[in-house]
């Protein structure tokens, strides 16, 4: 076991790369010349968004896509959650006839309300200022796959406040942050049961959770100097994560990247420390119910070679985790990538090696599942390698293409599944009835898993008023002991499209379809009289979570410059799924609103 002294020189590590930037940017700290700020952050937003089971917001812009080596492996999202379809910039129309603020309105079925607002402005010359508040929730119910009819509320409430700050030669960026979202645990498995009975067996059942986090983050750097021999970037972020079950985290981080123009390349380096504090969970380790400390150090020096037609980057990522339960885990995977365009801008040949660590702390699993047990301390996971390459390029001016294969090679990667316990007693005549807990939260198993991904990626602009995105990933899973690569699809795609014709009249659309999955349900069988530690017996029952296809549509009015109505239908084709085994996702959404601009 790591002894807890390693904890004594955070300060000392966090003071010693603070310091070194501080001198690094010390030069920036005196502004010398005026600094004319053109216009104040903007966002661009939509006024139609979809409803998954995960709330969340992106909001991206429709430009053509700057295609990574990384295949993108997440989920499609279910109708229970808050995707918002990214902003088209319309044509003819400037950004300044935004102004300082946007607020949005609307309601749908499931008794959802909906608001939103977006404000920014100047703070003298050389600063701006911004702030984004958010309400979404609804209160409807939902029906189960065994026609259970149950109540399925969800809300989710966000504020953010921005600043960016320009210096001569850097620029600091500022955020504050906080944001909850609450649901309840409304889903089981099996036949439909009396509410007097879910009581007795879910230990959770129809419980409300919440998850509530905020903090800060902070970004000095000076990339957007083209004249400096080194570009520096700071970066502090700290967050407080707590939870209605009484599950808190607090977890910092502060890192530093540089890179430098030597004379035949460049050199890359990214650094950074990070400490963590859980509670409220039972440790995987030792198995008491408690708090841990984990102190992360990942170290990444590379250096880059550039030619017109080709670069290539040469390093290795060094991660370092001191855990108070365990021993030290030292990770070291290589940092290799290559470019070759043979015919510039229309292909580009690629490839790279290289690996990370999955710091699985309760933020993390809270936002990938939000119906896993509360108590749960969840192993990091290690990507040893990652290989992958490809080819991306343009078929035409207006047709952007990626296609790309990976192979990862994981260790410790996390499976859920429902847990079912039954303590069977010995044969008397005051006791004769088995002891049944059932589980209505995911617990994990764990495997190590060869992860294979064939995927392609297409966006095409035919004109200012139309394109579309299409992206579809295949997997393929090699595990060392389970049957199954449990709730991990085998293909997806998704089709999203914006169409913004002459007049006031804007369309979108999108389809998402996900693959078949396994699910596990397990009980576990115990005999008190045996003493074996652990279960006597597991019986294993493997669930399909069938394919679907979801399909959603929007529609703006622009009845003036500053005032705009929408509307958006989710799920119209009326699929019903479940993303989680046991939890069914709301059927069709409508959500029609207004847009007000000043």
């Amino acid at each position: 076991m790591m002894s807890q002294s390693y904890l004594n020189y955070i300060p000392a590590f966090l003071l010693t790369v603070l310091s070194c930037n501080l001198a690094t940017a010390q030069q920036d700290t005196t502004l010398t010349q005026e600094v004319e700020v053109v216009k104040a952050y903007q966002p661009s937003v939509s006024d139609v968004f979809k409803i998954n089971d995960i709330p969340k917001v992106q909001d991206e812009k429709r430009d053509k896509p700057v295609f990574n080596y990384q295949i993108n492996a997440q989920p499609v999202f279910s109708t229970f959650e808050v995707e918002p379809v990214p902003a088209a910039e319309m044509v003819g129309e400037p950004q300044a006839e935004l102004g300082k603020g946007l607020l949005k309105a609307g309601f749908g079925n499931y008794m959802t309300p909906y608001g939103e607002l977006f404000f920014n402005t100047q703070a003298g010359k050389n600063a701006i200022l911004g702030m984004h508040f958010k309400h979404l929730s609804s209160h409807g119910s939902v029906k189960l796959e065994n026609d259970d009819k149950v109540d399925a509320p969800h809300s989710e409430n966000g504020v953010e406040l921005f600043t960016k700050h320009f210096f001569k030669r850097s620029s600091l960026n500022t955020k504050l942050f906080f944001n909850r979202h609450a649901h309840r645990y409304y889903g089981y498995t099996g036949e439909a049961l009396p509410d007097a009975d879910k009581e007795l067996l879910f230990p959770y059942w129809n419980e409300d959770q919440a998850f509530s986090k905020g903090g800060i983050q902070l970004n000095l750097n000076n990339d957007e100097d083209s004249r400096a021999d080194m570009n520096y970037g700071v970066d502090l972020y700290f967050h407080h994560f707590g939870t209605k079950t009484d599950q808190t985290e607090n977890y910092i981080k502060l890192g530093t990247s540089r890179q430098k123009d030597y004379d035949s390349y460049q050199g890359l380096l990214d650094a950074s420390v990070s400490f963590l504090k859980t509670d409220g969970v039972i440790k995987e380790i030792t198995e008491d119910y408690g708090d841990k400390q984990q102190i992360r150090i990942d170290l990444s020096p590379a250096f880059l070679l550039q030619a017109d037609l080709a670069k290539l980057q040469l390093g290795l990522n060094a991660f370092t985790l001191l855990d108070d339960d365990d021993d030290a885990r030292i990770l070291v995977t290589p940092n290799i990538k290559a470019d070759w365009s043979p015919i510039e801008n229309t292909m580009t040949l690629f490839a790279a090696i290289d690996g990370r660590l999955e710091q699985n702390h309760y933020s993390v699993i809270a936002a990938e599942n939000r119906f896993v047990t509360p108590t749960q301390d969840i192993r990091n996971t290690e990507y040893r390698y990652i290989l992958s390459g490809g080819i991306k390029g343009k078929f035409t001016p207006k047709l952007n293409y990626r296609f790309q294969a990976e192979y990862a090679n994981i260790k410790d990667e996390h499976f859920y599944l429902i847990n079912t316990k039954t303590i069977i007693p010995p044969v008397s005549p005051v006791i004769d009835l088995p002891t049944v807990t059932r589980s209505n939260t995911f617990d994990v198993l764990y495997d190590d898993l060869k992860q294979v991904t064939l995927g392609a990626e297409f966006y095409y602009t035919a004109s200012e008023l139309v394109n579309f995105h299409l992206q579809a990933n295949y997997f393929s899973y090699t595990l060392d002991s389970l049957e199954e690569a449990y709730n991990k699809p085998d293909f997806e795609l998704t089709l999203s499209t914006i169409i913004n014709p002459e007049g006031p009249l804007k369309f979108n659309a999108d389809i998402f379809f996900k693959g078949e999955r396994k699910a596990l349900e397990q009980n576990e069988l115990y005999f008190p009289m045996e003493s074996t530690v652990g279960p006597q017996e597991v019986n294993r029952t493997i669930h399909t979570l069938g394919s679907y296809v979801d399909l959603n549509v929007g529609v703006e009015y622009q009845y003036s410059p500053n005032l705009s109505f929408w509307g958006r239908m989710n799920n119209v084709a009326f699929q019903k799924y479940e993303n989680w085994l046991g939890y069914s996702q709301q059927g069709l959404n409508l959500l029609i609103g207004a847009s007000f601009s000043f």
